[in-house]
């Protein structure tokens, strides 16, 4: 009796054991892994709105339709492409995973010509900080963007999404005060 005991036991320890080491451990995803995988969720989807702030009419995206397209998506790398006007190309915003946590970048360079007396400036962005969630991302301005734009020093861009009701809310703040503000609608 007592060596089937002593064999049971053996078992049973045995198979614990196995079992153990059979389960694949599961990392927890972060809120910017989250927010990079909502973003890619909405890969092919336009968005489109208009800016909510500023309201003064000499600024290029005010008063006129903003049309935001999720255009590719791939593992750590969503791209937003801004049209103004509905075919005016604005800009491209690049949201992806890199060393140092999940950046924002501001790409003004593409194939669209540019209005009249406009010159692109291109490669501004920042690092998203840990205030944010897998809806919600805040991207306070690196040090290649002061570098390049000082009195951009104290930028922060927001990107949020409200997968719900179909709403990307892409905002900037200057000295924390408002500087643009732009709501869109899932079309």
């Amino acid at each position: 009796m007592k060596t089937i005991l002593t064999l049971s036991l053996a078992l049973l320890l045995t198979f614990t054991a196995c079992s153990n080491e059979e389960e694949p451990v599961v990392e927890p995803e972060t809120p910017h892994q989250a927010f990079i995988t909502n973003l890619g969720s909405l890969c092919g989807e336009t968005f489109i709105g208009a800016s909510t702030f500023p309201d003064n009419p000499e600024n290029a995206l005010v008063d006129t339709e903003l049309r935001a397209h999720i255009s590719r998506c791939e593992e750590g790398l969503v791209q937003i492409d801004l049209y103004r006007d509905g075919d005016t190309w604005h800009a491209t915003w690049i949201v992806s995973e890199k060393e140092d946590g999940l950046h924002l970048y501001h790409d003004h360079i593409g194939e669209k010509e540019y209005p009249e007396g406009e010159e692109p400036l291109t490669g501004y962005g920042g690092f998203a900080d840990d205030r944010g969630n897998e809806f919600a991302q805040y991207f306070p301005a690196d040090e290649a963007t002061a570098e390049m734009l000082p009195e951009a020093t104290t930028n922060e861009w927001r990107m949020e999404m409200d997968l719900e009701n179909g709403i990307f809310v892409y905002g900037l703040e200057r000295h924390n005060e408002p500087r643009f503000r732009a709501e869109l609608y899932l079309n």
